[in-house]
């Protein structure tokens, strides 16, 4: 044996320290990656936070978009209406008619509004989702479909469209109007409906049709007009 060469006992011991301080150095980097990206996670959510405490909003939040109402769209018979009797309808009488529009039909968003005709009377549909609003418009004189179209949301709440002025569907109010349009208050007169299930609705009227989509019920469509 040389000399030089250092004794089995003393190789391992000093083998086992190296190691150890291996091991040591990547527990330590692992606890300072660790630390680091905590602190980071941290600055990020404190300056969210500030961002969030500091904004107030200056304006309402309005969003444009033009949706015209249906015009007295296909119904079905009630043999033909297969719904579950649970089902959320939105029920009109006029002219000694009975009609109900499906609520979950007239959640799509080119859907809101239904301009009708039932009895020989016009009458318009609207069902906001967003706020779970329903109204319905018309009557009287109106034998014919009313023009009413959708013209987006202000705060949430729907806006529909008359003759180029923008009202509150909730409300009646003005909200805007076109160039060159006078702000003349609402043209129409509201119209009770009725919010009901499907089930209690054609107990109440054995003879009623309904509005509700084709895709829901399968092909079976009928065309059923006063």
């Amino acid at each position: 044996m040389h000399l030089d060469e250092p004794e089995p006992g003393a190789r391992s011991s000093r083998l086992f320290r190296l190691g150890f301080r291996i091991v040591w150095g990547f527990l330590l980097v692992a606890v300072l990656g660790v630390a680091l990206i905590y602190w980071v996670e941290s600055a990020t959510l404190r300056s969210w936070a500030r961002k969030s405490e500091r904004f107030v909003p200056k304006t309402s939040m309005r969003m444009q978009f033009f949706s015209a109402g249906l015009e007295t769209p296909t119904t079905l018979p009630v043999e033909f209406a297969k719904l579950a009797d649970d089902e959320p309808v939105i029920g009109i009488e006029a002219g000694g008619k009975a009609r109900a529009y499906h609520v979950p039909t007239m959640c799509s968003t080119t859907r809101h509004i239904v301009n009708d005709v039932l009895g020989g009377v016009g009458v318009s549909v609207t069902y906001c989702d967003l706020s779970d609003c329903a109204r319905a418009f018309g009557g009287g004189a109106h034998t014919s479909p009313l023009d009413v179209s959708q013209a987006g949301l202000l705060d949430g709440r729907m806006l529909i469209k008359i003759g180029g002025v923008t009202y509150s569907q909730e409300t009646g109010e003005i909200a805007e109007t076109d160039p060159g349009k006078a702000a003349v208050p609402f043209p129409y007169a509201p119209f009770p409906l009725t919010r009901a299930t499907w089930g209690e609705w054609k107990l109440r009227h054995p003879d009623t049709d309904i509005y509700v989509s084709a895709a829901l019920l399968g092909d079976r469509t009928s065309k059923s007009r006063p």
